[in-house]
């Protein structure tokens, strides 16, 4: 008997591979069930399993092993000590304490990858521990599993460039199995019939994939770990507002007369103070007591991307004294984590939340798919000040950042500069952003209170109705 018929009879015996009726994550019934964590009990077999697998891989080139958490997180450790081969970490989620990185280890930009699973189904567990670790500058070209569930998994994975190898299919096993007498022949076309009847499609995974995550505000609460989140948030949800005016006037008076109509609708006051000709710290306090009156948070959308000692001064520094009165304030990573880093320790001292601008919405951004995804990691990693960020993209699935989408206008449209606009439910409800800003759509209208009440409670309703 070949040792891998052999390991395969030892695993049915274990219990790891179950026939008769189980519900899946999926909420399918399915007449099988492969439970791999169940090896970790028996560390002869971890090590027959994990020699299966190297046979899939041993003439590749690579420098780093990854296990999909968690159930082949054994797996890749038992490959790595038997074969000396370097292993990297991909977390399930962030933590709040230590390095807060998503991938563990010890690797360098261009490396290459290998990334284990124990079974393949649809694929998207891989895909989504895929992303991550090539976000962190680490090639993929190979996958490998113990079982092919041939469900759709593999098809899915070669269509997005990848090559996957298995060590047994569900068609072999059931092979297997079959041939000697551990399932009958209903139990062989039952399972066949039922892997045949319930592929997972690759544009079924990818309409998946795009599904917008549907969070609530008390749940964005929850996971915040600033203190400006969640004052934000119980603003939003006393006024039943996500409205944020973005005040690009050019006079202290006509921002003060801004300010006073649109306050009682509003969760956030946007400003750009070295647009203001006539700038003065009594404009500072005059504001903050509209601010306080109407219960909403000043915004200095300076946009901070020098490097760290120059942020800094232009954070303190006279005549606008922005660490001094602003409760939120953006910052580009165009210079990297550093501007950051560099403007957090101000920042914690007064309170004040950090908005990263991992995209800018006009139609020729230069804020690339790439550049993005490195800017909603820094903000991830920097969550004790960074209270969310600016992008037109599809919200983040990190439960404590806030999403703020700047080019909101009431029927979507574009200007003749450039300026692109989604509709406010557009926004909510497919893109799934929790903070829409408004510009022009109000401080031009001949109404702004009016105008501001409007998009409160077309912005509100949307919020709703996407949950």
């Amino acid at each position: 008997m070949q040792k891998k018929e052999a390991l395969l009879l030892k695993l049915e015996e274990l219990g790891v591979l179950q026939f008769g009726q189980f519900t899946l994550k999926s909420g399918l019934s399915s007449p099988f069930y492969l439970d791999f964590r169940r090896v970790v009990a028996y560390p002869k077999l971890l090590q027959e399993i994990s020699e299966q697998l190297w046979e899939l891989i041993k003439d590749l080139e690579f420098d780093h092993l990854c296990g999909v958490p968690y159930a082949a997180l054994s797996l890749s450790s038992a490959l790595s000590m038997m074969h000396n081969k370097p292993m990297i970490v991909k977390r399930k989620e962030v933590k709040k304490h230590g390095t807060k990185k998503m991938v563990e280890g010890v690797f360098e930009e261009g490396q290459k990858a290998v990334v284990i699973d124990d079974v393949i189904s649809s694929g998207i567990s891989m895909i989504e521990t895929l992303e991550v670790i090539e976000a962190e500058g680490l090639e993929v070209d190979y996958v490998i599993s113990i079982v092919d569930r041939m469900q759709g998994g593999v098809s899915t994975l070669e269509k997005q460039g990848y090559q996957a190898l298995s060590v047994y299919t569900i068609a072999e096993i059931l092979d297997i199995l079959y041939r000697h007498d551990r399932i009958d022949e209903q139990m062989y076309n039952l399972t066949l019939a039922f892997v045949q009847n319930n592929q997972i499609g690759y544009e079924q995974l990818r309409l998946q994939r795009k599904a917008v995550p549907r969070l609530n505000y008390s749940t964005i609460k929850v996971n915040a770990e600033n203190g400006v989140t969640k004052r934000l948030i119980d603003i939003m949800e006393q006024k039943q507002t996500n409205l944020c005016c973005s005040a690009d006037v050019g006079t202290k008076a006509k921002l003060l007369q801004l300010a006073q109509e649109v306050g009682p609708y509003i969760a956030v006051l946007k400003t750009h103070m070295d647009s203001i000709e006539d700038f003065d710290q009594e404009l500072v306090v005059e504001l903050q007591a509209l601010a306080k009156r109407h219960n909403f948070l000043l915004f200095e959308d300076r946009k901070f991307a020098d490097i760290g000692h120059i942020v800094q001064q232009q954070f303190k520094a006279a005549p606008y004294c922005i660490a001094d009165w602003a409760d939120l304030i953006t910052v580009h990573v165009v210079a990297g984590a550093s501007s950051v880093e560099a403007l957090k320790q101000i920042a914690l001292e007064k309170n004040v939340g950090l908005i990263v601008v991992a995209q800018m919405s006009t139609v020729d951004t230069l804020t690339s798919r790439e550049y993005m995804k490195k800017a909603l990691a820094i903000a991830q990693e920097q969550q004790e000040v960074v209270v969310g960020v600016v992008s037109q993209n599809k919200r983040p699935r990190d439960a404590g950042l806030l999403m703020f989408t700047p080019g909101i206008k009431l029927g979507g449209g574009s200007d003749n500069l450039g300026q692109q606009y989604n509709s406010p439910q557009e926004a909510f409800e497919k893109r799934g952003i929790d903070l829409m800003i408004v510009g022009r759509g109000i401080y031009q209208d001949e109404q702004p209170a009016q105008k501001a009440a409007e998009y409160r409670k077309v912005g509100w309703e949307a919020y709703l109705k996407r949950l």
